[in-house]
């Protein structure tokens, strides 16, 4: 699995990327990165290659909670 990036909002604390982070776990959808080439324009259409890392480190411990 790849780090998230240095500006990754599930990383970097502030208003706005709490925005994008409570969205994500409120509707359960994961995001590309916002920092990638198509990323910021199409946050939400998700590619694989694009998908933001700092999301699936997060679906990566809430399944582990799950299954404890």
């Amino acid at each position: 699995m790849k780090t998230p990036c240095k500006e990754c909002p599930w990383i970097v604390k502030n208003k706005h990327n709490e925005t994008i982070t409570n969205f994500s776990i409120k509707n359960d959808v994961a995001h590309n990165c916002h920092m990638g080439k198509n990323g910021g324009k199409n946050l939400w259409n998700i590619e694989e290659k694009t998908k933001c890392k700092g999301r699936e480190l997060y679906e990566h411990r809430k399944k582990i909670i799950e299954y404890s």
